[in-house]
């Protein structure tokens, strides 16, 4: 043996970026060994060109192939499942990319929902310009909090079924008559709300216009006192506003710990 053309473990290992360990283990589950093992002394040797085969190794192994799919890729490889298993690979980083970037946005709706909110004047009552937006709707006829949560829990696997996912929470939508009467809690139509029309599911278009808006702090039982602030002032600027109250969460149990730091913004729009 020509020493020169061989590296020992250690060597290999260093020149390789691995541990010793590693090369250890391939070799005791058959994965990767030393192109020589001297039966005298226990020594063994790798040779340069198995640094190409390692670097296939470490490549499969980035691609989350286990390994034992990569012995049996080894033991089996040819340039026909060679092809096959990279054109494999690629579609699942296709379909991997895909989903980063739709999380991508997600984070960033999100986090400019909250913004845009956050350092409002929650005691502040504005008219302001609204965008078009889409509501995927669903009804509870009961008013409890176990057919709440089982409604709600339809809707959210409805949209998953959809590859639906948005960036705020579910919104409520109340009737201006009740409002008007007192009526602060006949809740039974909720939403979940898109920026974007979705495809190949129902929705109602939330149209664009000047819209009341003031924001609720604290537990929705007490949402009645900011109702009446809206009210009041409506009729002080002798505004004539349409049938429908919309209820959007910013804060809720994502990012504040307790319920009196809640914030939902209310917002009707002005006929």
């Amino acid at each position: 043996m020509n020493k020169k053309m061989y590296f020992s473990t250690g060597e290999f290992a260093k020149l390789a970026g691995v541990s010793k360990h590693t090369l250890f283990y391939y070799d005791e589950i058959g994965l990767f060994s030393p192109e020589i093992k001297n039966k005298d002394n226990g020594y063994r040797y790798y040779s340069a060109a198995q640094l190409e085969v390692l670097d296939v190794i470490y490549t499969l192994r980035e691609m989350d192939m286990t390994l034992e799919e990569i012995q049996i890729y080894m033991k089996n490889r040819t340039p026909k499942e060679f092809l096959e298993l990279f054109q494999y690979e690629e579609r699942i980083i296709s379909e991997r990319i895909k989903r980063l970037r739709a999380t991508k946005s997600w984070i960033s709706k999100k986090s400019r929902w909250i913004e845009e909110n956050l350092y409002k004047d929650f005691h502040e009552i504005t008219i302001c310009q609204e965008p078009e937006r889409y509501l995927i709707e669903a009804r509870v006829e009961e008013n409890d909090d176990r057919a709440w949560a089982k409604e709600i829990g339809k809707l959210w696997d409805y949209c998953m079924e959809h590859s639906i996912k948005s960036p705020y929470p579910i919104g409520y939508r109340q009737e201006k008559e009740d409002i008007e009467r007192g009526i602060f809690d006949n809740y039974h139509v909720f939403y979940q709300m898109l920026d974007t029309k979705p495809k190949k599911v129902e929705y109602i278009t939330r149209p664009a216009g000047c819209y009341l808006r003031a924001y609720h702090k604290g537990s929705w039982k007490n949402i009645g006192e900011t109702y009446s602030r809206i009210l009041c002032y409506a009729q002080k600027h002798t505004l004539v506003l349409d049938k429908y109250f919309y209820e959007d969460g910013v804060l809720d149990s994502l990012t504040v710990q307790e319920e009196k730091d809640y914030v939902c913004k209310i917002s009707c729009k002005i006929s």
